[in-house]
């Protein structure tokens, strides 16, 4: 696997065809994304309530996505779905610093994104906890699947990790269900938001698995 260096995310609306958007995102749009070198990771998460439709494309990429006179292929996949499909809302791309990836028997079923803002001067401190917290997990459990971090100093983080299910991210979180947003690490932090998502199996998720 190369190694990436860059992580992004892009937030999406589906746009008015809800399930022709997401049988285009699993048919058209990751099946692209998955076959280029500069790019390592792809997932896409949705949310399915009628009060909240938005989606996420998050992945990690080799080389830098500015390089080249186009758009990065991630936005410019989206936009070619047309405006019915999906409609871009924002762009979040951070230097990485953690990327780890774990095989594991089941698929992967959630994808957890997290934004914090750390307390003045503990950004390297919480980069190396979480790098811990990250390893003390996957040698425990079966759940995570995939982790990766991004820094924007002097006290932002970000991080993208996918889950075999919701059992596996109370256990490495301390949440719950009916109390979704928690997190490790909590005494170095000003504030952070979660959002979890419903991941779109894909090709290459397809391909890992086992027989």
């Amino acid at each position: 696997m190369p190694q990436a260096r860059v992580m992004r995310i892009v937030s999406f609306m589906p746009g008015d065809a809800e399930s022709a958007s997401d049988a285009a995102l699993r048919d058209d749009v990751l099946p692209r994304l998955v076959e280029l070198d500069s790019i390592v990771d792809v997932w896409v998460g949705r949310h399915g309530s009628r009060d909240d439709r938005a989606r996420a494309l998050a992945s990690t990429w080799a080389t830098d996505p500015a390089d080249g006179p186009e758009e990065p292929a991630d936005v410019a996949a989206l936009r070619a779905l047309g405006e019915t499909l999906a409609v871009v809302t924002a762009v979040e791309e951070l230097p990485i610093s953690v990327h780890a990836r774990f095989d594991r028997v089941e698929p992967m079923k959630i994808l957890r994104i997290f934004h914090g803002q750390v307390l003045p001067g503990e950004l390297d401190a919480y980069v190396e906890a979480a790098r811990a917290g990250m390893l003390a997990d996957a040698a425990v459990d079966e759940g995570l699947i995939a982790f990766v971090l991004g820094t924007s100093p002097p006290d932002r983080v970000t991080t993208i990790s996918t889950w075999t299910g919701w059992s596996k991210i109370e256990a490495a979180t301390g949440g719950n269900i009916r109390q979704p947003l928690a997190t490790r690490n909590a005494d170095r932090l000003a504030s952070f938001t979660v959002s979890h998502f419903e991941v779109l199996p894909d090709a290459r998720e397809r391909a890992r698995e086992p027989g």
